[in-house]
Formats: C-alpha cells, structure tokens, sequence
C-alpha cells in the first residue's frame, strides 16, 4: 500500500530592486511572514518560499531580508548573508531591475547567473521539488524590456511598454512577451513547470494596473489583462506579467496599494492552499524486491479529511472506460478519472491510497 496527500507547494517571489521600490518591498516584508507563510503552514500544505532579489537594507538599498520564524534571524540590523531557513525559506541573492525579472527568472533557473557570495552550479533550480506546484509572486512597478543571455538558440527578447501608449492602448506586447516566457519556461524545465498544454504553474502579480472596487480586491483571472494604469505609484501597467496571471489562473494587484497587501496576501494564500489539492496524478509504486505489482487488481482508497467513510476506486483499462470513482495507468502514472478528479479535489486534505497485491517474480 502506498499513500498520497495535498502536493507541495514552491512559492517563488520576484521581487524588483529598483529605487522607486521601497514601500513596496517593506510591505513584503511586513507580511509575508503574519499574512502569507503561517496562514499556508497552518493548512498542512508542506511549502517553500524561494526569494528572487537581491539582499539587504529596504531602506536603504530597496532589497530584501526576511527575518523569523520564515527566516532563520533578525533583520535588525540586516545581515550580510539571506537568512536562508531550509527547508522553507531560500534567497537567491541577485539584483532585479526594473525590466528584467523574467528574463533573470529564466537565467537564474539553472544556473546561467549566479547569486552573490553563493555558488549554485544547477540555479535555484536546486530548491524546487519535482513533485510540488509551482508558485510565481511577481512585485514589480514596471514592465518587460530584457533579452535573456543563457539559453543559447532559445534565447528570447520581451517587450511590452509601448503597450499603454496613446496611439496604442492595448496588451498586445504583453500576450507576445508572455506567450515567448511561457514556451521558454515549459521547454526549459517541463519537470517543474508543466507544458503549455497541461501548465504547473501559477503566476500572481503585483503590477502597475489600475484599481479595482473596493481596492483590496484583487482582478480575477477571468478578467482580461488592461492598459490601464494605477497611478500614482506605478511606471507601467506590467501587461505581460497580468496576461501570465491570467493564463495561469492567478490573481493580480495594484502594486501602489502596499497599505493594504495584507489582504491580498491572505488571498494569494488562500489560493496556493486550493492549487495545492490532491494530485489527480500519482506515479505507480515500486513493487518490493522480487515481487511484481499485481496492476489488474489495483484499487485506489480514497478517505475524506471529516472522518467520513472511506471509498474504493476501481481501475479502468483506459480514459474511454472512464466513470465515476474510478482510475487508470498510463505511461506509469496513475490517473484518476476526470469526474473523479473533481470530486477528490474538493477536499484539500484527503488521502489517497494506492492499494496493490504483489506475485513473486520468477528465477
């Protein structure tokens, strides 16, 4: 019998170092750890934060330190190294511009840039855990202008700030720039973040878009991305960071209402915790020494976190024997069923369990 539960979630921030980002950053800082990370932890979800900025004083330098209990210290005063806290808070030191951040998301991934005063030959690639969801938190006040330098033939260039312009007014150098990042990201490291066509990514932003009503109230993903502009406290609208909200399902904020990222950040908590459900995909056991895993007569044990009765899920030869509570292997997987799927991520802390018999092998 082998058991599965609610997937890890990897939480990656990206947040800009750029003059205009003080408040901003030290909002971040002010919840992250009362509005973010003890709201997830309190839910059961196993998570990570990954810190894409560069180190130090808000203040100061506008770059990031993130103290206890999500860090492993005190920022006061600001230490010289991230107070990194394995395994659920990692910085990579490296300074993020104002244009850049997905063009460094995609250098740094692998190790095409390194962070400061601390080699990672493989990039932050080396925190992420192949079996989580994978999280983007964007916090930026501008737009995309950046070409990447460490992909080789795939090297991409984004650009969106033309978008806003009067003889513009439109997203369209955002749904480009976004479309080129996506396919880049997919293709670079589909074990983490999916393929275009079955993503395993979320991207939440907070950019320069103009408000919503009430003003604490994030724009859904079904609503389009906007030329529109939040001002004052903003450079640009961030097309291309809204438009990957929406093609991942995420929400976005106005990034000039840092008085109020409290809110949005219990949101974006609330929304890792339902993106975190149970898989619907889990790969087939590993039968134990000398014995093969008896696949005819598998049986998937569903149980309900209320305490409610356990269900049996019976195996199906493909997806167009499909019915309700029922599952399928393909390609060493085992999938449930579409109807099944729904049903089971209705419960964020069920548990699933793989139940086998096993025949010896022969000499």
């Amino acid at each position: 019998m082998a058991d599965y539960q609610q997937r890890p979630a990897d939480i990656i921030f990206v947040i800009d170092n750029s003059e205009s980002m003080t408040e901003e950053i030290e909002s971040v800082q002010k919840n992250i750890n009362q509005n973010f990370a003890s709201i997830i932890a309190a839910s059961g979800i196993d998570y990570r934060v990954i810190m894409l900025s560069k180190h130090g004083s808000a203040t100061l330098e506008q770059s990031v330190c993130i103290e206890a209990p999500l860090g492993s210290g005190p920022c006061t005063p600001v230490p010289l190294a991230p107070n990194s806290n394995a395994p659920h808070f990692y910085q990579f030191d490296y300074e993020i511009g104002s244009l850049d951040s997905l063009c460094l998301v995609l250098d740094t991934l692998k190790g095409g840039k390194q962070p400061r005063n601390q080699p990672l030959p493989n990039g932050w690639s080396e925190w992420l855990r192949p079996d989580s969801l994978k999280v983007f938190v964007e916090i930026t006040d501008d737009g995309a202008d950046c070409a990447t330098t460490s992909l080789g033939e795939n090297n991409i260039e984004l650009y969106d700030l033309a978008d806003d312009d009067p003889e513009n007014e439109n997203v369209e150098g955002g749904a480009a720039s976004a479309e080129k990042f996506d396919t880049a990201l997919t293709q670079l490291a589909p074990e983490h973040f999916g393929t275009q066509a079955a993503r395993n990514y979320m991207f939440f932003s907070f950019v320069g878009i103009k408000e919503n009503m009430p003003v604490t109230t994030p724009w859904p993903p079904e609503e389009p991305p906007t030329w529109e502009q939040c001002r004052p406290g903003s450079v640009d609208p961030g097309t291309t960071y809204q438009t990957l909200s929406v093609m991942t399902g995420a929400l976005r904020y106005p990034i000039n209402q840092y008085d109020t990222y409290d809110a949005v950040f219990e949101a974006i908590a609330g929304s890792v915790i339902s993106g975190s459900k149970l898989s619907c995909e889990v790969t087939v056991p590993e039968a134990p020494a000398g014995h093969a895993l008896d696949l005819p007569t598998m049986k998937l044990k569903y149980t309900p976190s209320d305490g409610g009765a356990a269900l049996t899920l019976d195996k199906v030869d493909s997806p167009e024997a499909c019915s309700d509570r029922a599952f399928y292997i393909e390609n060493e997987l085992i999938k449930l069923c579409p109807d099944t799927c729904a049903f089971a991520r209705q419960d964020n802390s069920a548990k699933l369990e793989v139940i086998y018999a096993c025949s010896a092998e022969p000499d």
